[in-house]
């Protein structure tokens, strides 16, 4: 598997739901910057994505294909197409596969997904938008561009392929631990894991009760997307010291496709 870039934070993360949120660079502009496919096994979707030249001169764009992982901090590592085990990149075509504008011209790129017979998982890819200048005499062979190209801008398109036959969501809680600092500050963490084959939008409450008085405090949901096969540390600070007293402490997983809650406790005794 051979990586391509390493990125410490991943324009993913911020929404997973597709949308029509334009991303601006210097030269380009692309929307959406996500797409979500939903095609069932054994057919096909295409999708459109807008490309307009922001430069006062003409421009090339072309548009290639990558894998991307994503570790439980959040750091995304992008890959070769077709090298890791979730992506859809070698199901997806981009027509056409380099346009040419003149200042402030736009265009329609249909990408589209073309899904085999058996595989009905999540996937995921991603299609970089390139800004493509072309180079001429001895400097015109480039080991990661064809056509003699030389990349001046990209901007990242995430792309998500999951079948709307497939409905297996399922999340879960796992660990809850107290760390109270110098100053009797109290954060509480856990790890949410998706079991299932769907991406989860998910939803983490903490809530602490006072056992004798009956008190109960609910935090504000801490909200995230959460791919197949991943896990992530959530941690939750209380605002407040505690009084003495004895309390329980609990984690909720709202993941929104079932009526049921994911929740674990932890008892504390504060002195």
């Amino acid at each position: 598997m051979k990586t391509i870039k390493h990125f410490s934070t991943f324009i993913a993360t911020v929404v997973f739901l597709l949308s029509g949120f334009v991303l601006e660079a210097q030269q380009l502009e692309v929307s959406p910057t996500q797409m979500a496919f939903s095609a069932n096994t054994g057919s096909s979707q295409t999708l459109q994505l807008y490309v307009r030249n922001k430069a006062q001169t003409e421009q090339s764009f072309i548009f290639t294909i990558s894998d991307w992982l994503m570790d439980n901090e959040g750091k995304t590592t992008y890959f070769d197409a077709g090298t890791t085990g979730r992506s859809c990149a070698e199901w997806i075509t981009v027509s056409p596969s380099l346009v040419t504008l003149q200042p402030n011209e736009s265009a329609n790129v249909n990408v589209t997904m073309l899904v085999p017979n058996d595989d009905a998982s999540t996937k995921w890819a991603v299609v970089f938008v390139e800004s493509a200048v072309e180079r001429t005499g001895a400097t015109a062979v480039d080991k990661q561009v064809s056509m003699g190209m030389r990349i001046s801008a990209r901007i990242a398109v995430t792309i998500f392929q999951s079948p709307k036959s497939n409905t297996f969501y399922k999340g879960t809680l796992e660990g809850l631990s107290e760390k109270v600092d110098a100053e009797n500050n109290r954060t509480y963490e856990t790890t949410v894991i998706n079991l299932g084959d769907k991406i989860l939008n998910c939803k983490v409450y903490f809530t602490v009760s006072n056992l004798a008085t009956a008190e109960e405090f609910t935090s504000e949901p801490i909200e995230f997307p959460l791919l197949p096969e991943n896990n992530k540390k959530i941690e939750y600070t209380l605002d407040e010291k505690l009084p003495k007293g004895k309390y329980s402490v609990a984690a909720i997983l709202d993941y929104g496709n079932t009526d049921e809650l994911e929740g674990i406790q932890l008892d504390v005794d504060v002195k």
